[in-house]
């Protein structure tokens, strides 16, 4: 007599765990891409992409080799940048 009546089977923790690594190993490829594609595009311009991308400080700058506070300034003054252009009359 396996399981009792009206219980549900849950994933075990490794499993998730295996999910969890599958879709990082995944994102981490994604991101390889993009940046491969970019080519001699600047770091800026490869940061922004990955922001948009969706991924945070501390992963894009594990993709760029580099420090989540250089990925910080870079995106601060991206920003920056592009409110002045807008405020031009």
């Amino acid at each position: 007599m396996g399981r009792k009546a009206g219980s549900s089977r849950r994933a075990s923790p490794h499993s998730l765990s295996a999910v969890d690594a599958h879709q990082e190993r995944t994102n981490a490829l994604l991101a390889q891409i993009l940046i491969h594609v970019m080519g001699e595009s600047s770091q800026r311009k490869k940061a922004l992409a990955l922001r948009n991308a969706g991924f945070t400080n501390a992963a894009i700058a594990g993709f760029m080799g580099t420090s989540p506070e250089v990925i910080g300034q870079v995106l601060y003054l991206a920003r920056r940048e592009r409110s002045k252009r807008g405020r031009r009359p």
